[in-house]
């Protein structure tokens, strides 16, 4: 291995700062040990680090004491290889997929590159809320000048679009509803239009999302009435409807059943938003009767030898300055409970808070 100076400045203090749950809503930034280099590991130093849906979720709901910190949306920069890591270099700029970088690599479903469903993790998932994470070589991307930080900790969102509208197999001249704005139904907005679609309408319930979505390139912003949303698309296709919709909304409500009733018959449905556990409120005759096909994306992987990562990272070194709209705030490490409140709080015009170290 090659340490940096900096790599050796930071091993006589063997801790490291971190943001970790410290109970119902509130993080605070404690001293924790850095990781070890192993053989085929890569120490990061986080550069900037996003706050994802999940971690929202967790600090809302889960009166908890974190020893290790969540945190998965990264940038960074490798200080330290283990042995045998060969394609990875000191001083690269990179980002992170935390699933296949935590992931056994050798059973079945790693092996058909969905690493998301590895029977063997091996390392615990997250660590990005701190000053270095630690990963397999397999999981480390690394990033063109032209993303830079703060793009670059959105290549795992935006690969979650990736993910589902490859899924779908979306190709020009098709006609989309993506139904929520926050960071993932705009990533899939901007993995759809890059795919091709002709045109995509989105349903944002705050104003700082539609202004994204507009600045992103959606058609239009449905309105707020769902009748209505759902008139102006089945004028707009001739009364078809969508060739697809996402749903990228989750919790307790019923937007599956509104983003079927976009879509015309033999057309597809992709859910995004992470639902709560019990959650019924679906009603699939309707579905059934246009004979819909149902994607439950997860995450992201390999489709057709390519993974996810690869092709989100791409478009953002096309589009990264369009994109970029998802991007509300950074704030320092040290301010990380005052990050969590804002992305929690939509009043703040929060889509995409991120923190840097």
């Amino acid at each position: 291995m090659t340490p940096t100076s900096e790599l050796e400045h930071r091993i006589e203090g063997a801790s490291m700062r971190a943001g970790l749950l410290d109970g119902l809503r509130t993080m605070k930034v404690a001293s924790i040990p850095i990781p070890e280099v192993l053989p085929g590991t890569v120490i990061v130093k986080v550069k900037s680090v996003g706050i994802c849906g999940s971690d929202l979720h967790a600090y809302r709901n889960v009166d908890a004491h974190q020893t290790f910190p969540s945190g998965h949306e990264l940038s960074g920069i490798v200080v330290e290889t283990g042995a045998g890591v060969s394609a990875v270099r000191v001083g690269e700029r990179v980002t992170i997929d935390m699933v296949l970088g935590t992931a056994c690599g050798r059973c079945e479903y790693c092996k058909l590159g969905a690493p998301i469903h590895c029977r063997a993790r091996e390392f615990p998932f997250g660590g990005g809320f701190a000053e270095y994470v630690r990963t397999k070589e397999a999981g480390v991307f690394a990033l063109p000048d032209a993303v830079d930080n703060h793009l670059g900790a959105i290549v795992e969102p935006v690969a979650v679009g990736v993910h589902a509208c490859r899924k779908m197999r979306i190709v020009p001249g098709m006609v989309g509803v993506v139904v929520g704005a926050g960071t993932i139904g705009l990533a899939a907005l901007a993995a759809a239009l890059d795919a091709g679609a002709e045109r995509v309408y989105v349903v944002a319930r705050h104003t700082a999302q539609a202004r994204a979505a507009l600045a992103m390139g959606a058609t239009a912003i449905l309105p707020a009435d769902r009748a209505e949303a759902l008139k102006v698309v089945e004028q707009a296709t001739g009364g078809l409807g969508a060739h697809f919709a996402i749903e990228a909304v989750g919790g307790t409500a019923d937007t599956f059943d509104f983003t079927c009733q976009f879509v015309r018959p033999l057309g597809q449905v992709a859910v995004l938003g992470a639902f709560d556990h019990g959650f019924k409120n679906i009603e699939i005759i309707a579905p059934h009767i246009k004979e819909l096909t149902i994607y439950l994306p997860n995450c992201y992987g390999c489709i057709d030898g390519e993974h996810d990562f690869a092709v989100a990272i791409d478009l953002l070194a096309r589009r990264g300055d369009t994109l970029r709209a998802m991007i509300t705030h950074d704030l320092s490490l040290d301010d990380i409970q005052e990050a969590f409140q804002l992305a929690c709080d939509k009043r703040s015009d929060s889509i995409k808070v991120q923190v840097h170290m």
